[in-house]
């Protein structure tokens, strides 16, 4: 499996040209300074493990991958506002981006004009940086940042700060600490209610979305599950079961996974009720359960892993369309490919590995607002901003009481 953005099936190739671009880059950071040392000697190890390590090539074989159609592109490689270093989460609250990113910067970005609208540090980040965000309520209403702190294995759901006022400039629009935290959960362990590495959160609202009913998080390294929490009177949450183990399998009886990276609740086939859709990275499938776990059907298999249509490998974000659809970010195929969930064909897919404006290299995250798609592009350190025919979200986002990991309904 890829180690946090670098392995054998990243699906991507560098060229002794890409080297020196990614150098290049690295020095037109340091200048600006925007921490472009430490960047430039990251991306270079990056791009020198991708040429040594075997099966980093070019596609091959399958549907043709179009490039995506590029409206705008937010950000560029750096540590300043506005910038990324590595960003591996993604969110939308209605006007605002949320971007998580391996400085440890939980950043919010004008999806317009890519403009920092201010953030933070996470508290602790040494042994490691959060790989998820999910912008929802909490349990009175309130608009929250949810952060599977992966590393720190827990959740942690902070208050929104207020934006910036006009004027506020540069790595000022950053808080000095953190803003409040309104709910923490879970620690280090195996056992009911403790977490290995948590990597992505879904809320489930009551029917008038004011009301928490359950906190839905997934988890890798050993424990590889779905863990369902639901409030505990006392303004946070208890443990109330789990689904998962790891594994490979497909039967419906034991279910198992390999690094659920992605979750999100929604209509996923297109029916009433809602479910609960699982990118099961490393086992090139996506899942989609009831919400008390139980298998409803899975896309892909480990067996069929590729890039034709309804293949995947390392589908690591994910987002519903509201239409029984939805958009799925394909680290190692470098692309994003529209499936329909209830059959599971490939209706399209878009980018291909590359620099270009259209192109992608690993991308973590997508999600769909309107008819603007936009993807994660981690490794070219950038959010595209792309549309594609027949592909449109009227699903409502955060500041409406949806978002891409929030859902209405009962359990």
């Amino acid at each position: 499996m890829p180690l946090d953005g670098v392995g054998a099936s990243s699906g991507w190739w560098a060229s002794k040209y890409d080297v020196r671009l990614m150098a290049n880059l690295g020095r037109q950071t340091e200048e600006r300074g925007g921490g472009g040392r430490i960047l430039r000697e990251g991306v270079l190890v990056a791009a020198c493990a991708c040429v040594l390590v075997g099966g980093c090539s070019r596609r091959a074989g399958g549907e043709k991958t179009e490039p995506l159609e590029v409206v705008r592109i937010l950000g560029e490689v750096g540590t300043a506002p506005g910038q990324f270093a590595y960003p591996r989460a993604m969110d939308f609250d209605g006007k605002y981006l949320w971007v998580v990113d391996k400085s440890a910067r939980v950043q919010r970005v004008d999806a317009e004009t890519g403009k920092c609208a201010g953030g933070w540090v996470m508290p602790e980040y040494l042994l490691g940086k959060p790989t998820g965000v999910t912008i929802a309520p909490g349990d009175d209403g309130e608009m929250l940042v949810w952060v599977p702190d992966t590393h720190y294995h827990r959740v942690v759901a902070y208050r929104m700060p207020e934006v910036p006022g006009e004027g506020v400039a540069g790595r000022e629009m950053f808080l000095p600490g953190q803003p409040p935290v309104i709910a923490e959960f879970g620690s280090y362990g195996e056992g009911p209610g403790q977490f290995v590495y948590p990597t992505d959160v879904a809320v489930l609202m009551d029917d008038a979305g004011k009301k928490i009913q359950r906190v839905y998080v997934s988890e890798y390294g050993g424990n590889d599950r779905i863990t369902v929490w639901e409030p505990d009177g006392k303004g946070t949450y208890a443990f109330a079961f789990s689904f998962g183990v790891f594994g490979e399998g497909s039967s419906a009886e034991r279910i198992e996974f390999n690094r659920p990276q992605s979750i999100e609740i929604g209509r996923g086939g297109g029916g009433d009720g809602l479910e609960l859709v699982v990118a099961d990275a490393c086992n090139h499938r996506i899942g989609r359960f009831t919400l008390e776990g139980k298998l409803i059907a899975w896309i892909g298999s480990p067996e069929t892993a590729g890039d034709g249509p309804g293949q995947f490998k390392y589908p690591y974000g994910l987002c519903l369309l509201g239409d029984g659809t939805g958009m799925v970010a394909e680290f190692g195929n470098n692309r994003v490919q529209h499936v329909d969930l209830a059959t599971g064909k490939g209706l399209g897919s878009f980018g291909g590995a590359g620099r270009g404006p259209g192109h992608l290299i690993n991308p973590w995250a997508v999600t769909v607002v309107g008819d603007d798609v936009f993807v994660l592009d981690s490794q070219n350190n950038r959010v595209v901003v792309a549309q594609a025919a027949g592909i449109h979200s009227d699903v409502k986002r955060a500041d409406a009481g949806w978002g891409s990991g929030i859902a209405k309904g009962s359990p």
